[in-house]
């Protein structure tokens, strides 16, 4: 199904009353794009938490966010994956000989 909406006004009529699997696909569209579904009987985010500022698939919203606005999971997430960068993987481990070639 395509639709088109005016830039200015992101809103067109839920049509969950007459597919009732329309509820997810209707969600994740408001979650990413910001697409309001009037008559929707539960719109609201469905992927991002709930404090997410903007819908990450509109081609205005920015690539980057600025450090203010950091995530704390994402924050986490990154300082696991400095940690693993720096991770030798061919490091034999504690009380463990190595055989054979690398």
């Amino acid at each position: 199904l395509r639709v088109q909406v005016p830039a200015g006004d992101l809103r067109i009529d839920s049509v969950t009353d007459v597919w009732a699997g329309a509820n997810w696909p209707e969600r994740e569209c408001f979650d990413l794009l910001g697409i309001v579904f009037d008559g929707h009987p539960d719109l609201r985010r469905i992927l991002l938490p709930e404090d997410w500022q903007g819908h990450p698939l509109r081609k205005d919203h920015p690539l980057q966010l600025p450090p203010e606005a950091e995530w704390p999971p994402m924050t986490e997430l990154r300082a696991k994956a400095q940690d693993l960068r720096r991770f030798d993987f061919k490091a034999p481990l504690a009380g463990e000989e190595r055989h054979g070639q690398d």
